[in-house]
């Protein structure tokens, strides 16, 4: 299983001005694709910017029997939940925690990584919740393999020098999908 931490940072939060948008939006696209090309099952936290292009490409690669897709949300985000959440087949809702977004979103966080052995799990692009979630899994599933991309910048391009990764696909590369073709290659099912 494939965890994805993907999220543009908004303005006024952390890691905005540090981003490059058109990167973050060509990876995640890649990286769905890619899943279904190669029918891999991944999972991630339904962040409202992110939803709409894995939808998206989701669609598009249905006849496939693909979206291999589990998607976490929680009730504290109640109507602001992305419509498209409604069309994944795998939605997981977890519940709000005293009303309060930090308690709410940590348990969800403790809830998805509970239910999914992780094999890899991919940043791109981000705010402070992509370190939150880097060190949570990295706490629980210490050998997982763990792909950061710094080309997107934000938040991801700390977890890739926390991690100590040497990557020039990573550091610096854009062609994503060629990229995800390549790194996603042991987890591709026949």
């Amino acid at each position: 299983m494939i965890f994805l931490s993907a999220s543009v940072p908004s303005p006024k939060r952390e890691y905005f001005g540090t981003e490059d948008i058109f990167a973050i939006r060509e990876a995640i696209i890649a990286f769905t694709k890619v899943c279904a090309e190669y029918r891999i099952h991944f999972y991630f936290g339904g962040h409202p910017a992110i939803t709409p292009l894995i939808w998206r490409v989701a669609m598009q690669n249905a006849s496939q029997h693909f979206p291999l897709i589990d998607i976490y949300q929680s009730r504290f985000f109640g109507d602001k939940i992305p419509k498209e959440v409604g069309d994944f087949n795998c939605v997981h809702f977890t519940e709000a925690i005293d009303n309060d977004l930090g308690k709410s979103v940590h348990a969800m966080r403790q809830q998805m990584f509970g239910e999914n052995d992780t094999d890899c799990a991919v940043f791109i692009g981000g705010m402070k919740g992509i370190l939150d979630e880097y060190h949570m899994l990295k706490e629980r599933y210490p050998k997982a393999e763990y792909l950061a991309f710094a080309s997107t910048g934000g938040a991801s391009a700390d977890v890739y020098r926390e991690e100590g990764i040497v990557n020039p696909l990573l550091e610096s590369g854009y062609a994503y999908t060629s990229i995800f073709r390549e790194l996603l290659k042991p987890y591709r099912r026949h």
